[in-house]
């Protein structure tokens, strides 16, 4: 049984994009409420060597939502930045009754992402199931590209069930599997593909889904060389 859920949500310099995450993160959450899943929850945002006001827009947020923190690092490398978010929610989470840490459930998504409504709910209750690593999928959020990028992209993506694609920004591992490989693989772009990887390696239960698509921005310039925007450069 999940008794805890962490979201961890790695951000460098992204104050256009950080509240709106937030924001769809607290929707779910109390939409998980509403359906009767009860379990300790916290959103940390790992603001990794950022020079703009994401670290404040954070903290302003944080103030009115006593489950979410801010958690200033100097990687310059989203697979750190998510294994200190991941490690630092173990250690502040774990109580002396609660010593299993397969009973605790940790959601990756991005800050330039906008999760579904259902994407806490969906998490959990396939993790209920005993899956150990939910993949999920992403696709551009319409207002930010153009037509022709958007229809590029779904004309190159078949987003179905049991789909072939890995994405950071919508993922959740359970705890006890994280730590038997040993955390997130400290890689600056394609952490998301060595997660999947390894939970193969230690004979984890994934479950490949479109059940709980997040939509995620379409800039051109992005935040990681070789990452999403990378690729949505190729297609444009």
């Amino acid at each position: 049984m999940i008794t805890r859920l962490g979201v961890i949500i790695p951000a460098h310099n992204e104050e256009e994009d950080i509240l709106g995450c937030l924001e769809s993160v607290q929707r779910s959450r109390s939409c998980a409420v509403e359906r009767g899943i009860d379990c300790r929850f916290r959103v940390l945002v790992v603001a990794d060597a950022c020079t703009d006001a994401t670290e404040g827009i954070v903290e302003d947020f944080a103030a009115r939502h006593r489950d979410v923190f801010v958690l200033a690092t100097s990687f310059q490398s989203v697979g750190r930045a998510r294994d200190f978010g991941w490690r630092h929610f173990m250690r502040t989470e774990k109580s002396t009754t609660e010593q299993d840490s397969d009973s605790a459930w940790i959601a990756f998504t991005d800050a330039d992402s906008r999760v579904p409504e259902h994407w806490i709910t969906t998490h959990l209750e396939l993790a209920a199931t005993g899956v150990d690593c939910l993949v999920g999928t992403v696709a551009p959020r319409p207002e930010t590209a153009s037509t022709e990028l958007i229809a590029a992209w779904h004309a190159n993506h078949e987003l179905l069930e049991n789909h072939p694609y890995i994405f950071g920004a919508n993922m959740g591992l359970r705890a006890g599997v994280l730590e038997a490989m040993g955390g997130v693989p400290p890689l600056v772009c394609g952490e998301d593909e060595a997660i999947v990887d390894a939970v193969l390696r230690e004979g984890g239960d994934i479950r490949r889904t479109d059940d709980c698509r997040v939509l995620t921005s379409a800039r051109l310039s992005g935040r990681t060389r070789g990452g999403f925007s990378s690729y949505l450069r190729q297609l444009s």
